[in-house]
């Protein structure tokens, strides 16, 4: 009898552990599966715009984020009508992983200026980051930006989502494009 005592006691311990690995897998697996491990922490916003010679390289950092690319200028009546709705969906949709970049065509549009893009980010409470392409080759792979404001929706992983917005386009477009991306 005792024998069988030493047998029983001797199987609880792995039936246990195993009954630990296996939850574990199952919680792993879970989370895995609902997406909490997609959302990546939001990046500090520069209170500046920050020089690219490359915006396509600049977005390698936003890998595991959906991003609104937005291409405008400051002198840009329509591009200036857009920002309060992109600043409204930063704010929603952050902490969902959405990141809004901003690039500045100022420096490359014989009616910018350079120095007024850091002024106008803080008229405008612009909460997302801004890049300032230096020159035309920055712009490598996004069209000619003969119109602006011209903007993409590119997913987690770094594709862009169908044709670019050009044009003054509202906020609940570009929300209804994210949307199935968050």
């Amino acid at each position: 009898m005792a024998s069988s005592r030493k047998k029983t006691s001797a199987k609880l311990p792995i039936f246990v552990a195993a009954a630990l690995v296996k939850g574990a897998v199952v919680v792993c697996g879970m989370a895995m599966f609902s997406g909490c491990g997609s959302v990546t922490k939001p990046f500090a916003v520069p209170s500046a715009p920050v020089p690219t010679n490359s915006v396509r390289e600049s977005l390698a950092a936003y890998q595991g984020k959906v991003v609104i690319l937005d291409f405008w200028a400051t002198w840009c009546g329509p591009c200036r009508a857009e920002i309060p709705g992109f600043v409204s969906l930063q704010n929603k949709y952050r902490d969902r992983g959405l990141e809004i970049v901003g690039v500045s065509l100022d420096p490359v549009t014989p009616m910018g200026r350079p120095d007024a893009v850091a002024p106008f980010m803080k008229q405008f409470g612009i909460n997302y980051t801004i890049l300032l392409a230096n020159n035309g080759q920055a712009l490598q792979g996004y069209g000619s930006m003969a119109n602006i404001p011209t903007t993409y929706i590119i997913d987690r992983q770094g594709n862009i989502v169908g044709a670019p917005e050009v044009g003054t386009t509202s906020e609940a477009v570009f929300e209804s494009r994210i949307k199935p991306l968050l």
